[in-house]
């Protein structure tokens, strides 16, 4: 059932670390620019806490404060235009079968993670039990069914937990709805995002409660995820009953509200591609197109094509230096994860900041590129040796790396005030990178790194950990030939399924 916001007010965005503060009560000299940063924030430049919004639930269908959703976006006072400004971006989708436990909080400044295993979806702690007992044929044909769904789209599917920075979402496979407190003829549910503008929602596909297809619920479920509501063709994956739908249709369908309120939540984004339908007609097939673009393989890294200071820059005590990395790749889809690895201040154990809402601070969703990765100031910082690790990866897992040490000596006693902010070694710290860090595009480590010590809870391992997949009441076609690429994958993808987008967003829909 739908609930009303009429009492909805902008609130704080409770973080951490706010610009200017530094990180550690042990370390007044290291300083971080600027705490995490979510969609919501983004698109409507005020300090929301999304975890201050009670979702919307409307049947089977959670819209949380990032959904995008039209009633959500009435009550913050947000236009609709403003969640619908980015091209078509890869994409990355966890099927998770082998268990996994999901919690209703985040432990940060969300509402739902998928890399931190939470999200509204539920009430209390669930563990979900693995699809099938965990039987291998049965999540290989799950998994190749939801494949063949979305071999089209530019979405790479792994059934291998992604480093947690990446930015990815979840879909859980497997239990049954009662463990989401669903009655016994709900097949699926999940969090909602109106044009894929959260990359890290969850949903679940409850196999116990429909055992006839559970790959055809996945695939409508994750779909729910990126922005689709339900249609009145029985053919499309979007239709509300597990019916035997084949496919993504490529046709202008009516919104169906048999299992819903009666009120379509993305509208303005569902207008853009039926525009006679005035907002309650669906084309599934070219909103996902829309959200993903058309699949294409991709093999280059990212490359980091400067940092700064340099590797083995020597700063004195009274120096000042920003550390700042600028880093491109063909895609427009990036994770960027730095890491201090050496010379921490002593109370704590870790510190990053990093994409996907998982690090002790973050960068904003849908970052430029062209924009600087900073990490973090330190302003005369003690004697001692500093080490530090700055990585990106894009959807298929191509990965690059580079490690920089700092070596910072005591200052010369005719060091004056006017030289404090001086960053040595001949770096300037400008964010621009200059000719300091040197272009860049080998790893130094053959594995990304997840953690350390992030300062939120339920932060999981790149290694995967548990498994598990979303759902919906959706069906397709077995095979999927032509789904595997010989594309040097990152260690956690196994299937790949998703290209670069050719041109604009803003064209690709309109001609839709």
């Amino acid at each position: 059932m739908l609930h009303t916001l009429p009492f909805l007010l902008p609130a704080l965005l409770s973080i951490e670390v706010e610009p200017g503060q530094a990180i550690s009560a042990s370390a007044p000299w290291a300083v971080a620019p600027e705490g995490p940063r979510s969609y919501l924030e983004r698109v409507s430049g005020r300090r929301i806490d999304p975890r201050t919004v009670p979702p919307i639930r409307d049947g089977t269908l959670v819209f949380d404060a990032e959904s995008m959703a039209v009633e959500m976006l009435s009550a913050l006072d947000i236009p609709p235009e403003a969640g619908f400004d980015f091209d078509p971006t890869p994409g990355v989708l966890y099927v998770a079968m082998d268990g996994v436990q999901v919690t209703p909080l985040c432990g940060g400044p969300q509402s739902a993670n998928a890399a931190l295993n939470c999200s509204p979806l539920v009430d209390g702690v669930v563990n979900f039990p693995p699809l099938a007992g965990g039987n291998p044929q049965v999540k290989a044909s799950v998994f190749q069914k939801l494949g063949n769904y979305y071999a089209p789209f530019n979405l790479v599917l792994s059934t291998n937990r992604p480093p947690d920075w990446l930015p990815y979402t979840m879909s859980v496979v497997g239990g049954s709805s009662q463990l989401a407190g669903q009655g016994g003829g709900v097949c699926g549910i999940a969090n909602v995002a109106c044009d894929g503008a959260k990359r890290n929602h969850v949903s679940l596909s409850f196999s116990d409660s429909c055992p006839g297809d559970v790959a055809e619920v996945a695939a409508q479920e994750t779909a729910h995820n990126w922005g689709l509501e339900h249609t009145d063709v029985q053919q499309d994956l979007m239709y509300p009953y597990v019916a035997g739908g084949s496919s993504f249709r490529d046709q202008c369908m009516g919104i169906s509200h048999a299992t819903g309120s009666g009120v379509t939540q993305c509208t303005y984004v569902h207008e853009a591609y039926c525009p006679a339908g005035q907002g309650e007609e669906q084309n599934s097939h070219a909103e996902l197109m829309g959200v993903f673009g058309p699949r294409d393989a991709d093999t280059e890294k990212p490359q980091i094509l400067s940092v700064s200071p340099a590797d083995g820059t020597e700063l004195t005590t009274a120096d000042t230096v920003l550390l700042v990395a600028n880093i491109m790749d063909n895609s427009n889809f990036i994770g960027v994860n730095w890491t201090w690895l050496e010379g921490l201040p002593p109370d704590l154990d870790g510190y990053r900041r990093c994409t996907n809402d998982v690090c002790d601070d973050g960068y904003g969703a849908w970052k430029p590129q062209s924009e600087p990765y900073d990490f973090i100031t330190l302003k005369k910082p003690p004697v001692g040796t500093y080490k530090f690790k700055v990585e990106a990866m894009d959807a298929y897992g191509n990965h690059a790396a580079q490690t920089i040490t700092i070596r910072v000596v005591e200052a010369g006693p005719d060091t004056s005030d006017s030289a404090a902010d001086s960053t040595g070694g001949g770096s300037t710290g400008d964010p621009s990178g200059g000719e300091s860090g040197g272009a860049t595009t080998g790893d130094d480590s053959s594995t990304p790194t997840s953690g350390g010590n992030s300062g939120i809870t339920g932060i999981t391992s790149n290694s995967g950990g548990d498994d598990s997949s979303g759902g919906s009441e959706a069906d397709g076609d077995d095979g999927c030939n032509s789904c595997r690429v010989d594309a040097r994958p990152g260690p956690w993808a196994l299937l790949l399924l998703f290209g670069l987008g050719a041109g604009r967003r803003r064209g690709s829909r309109r001609g839709g």
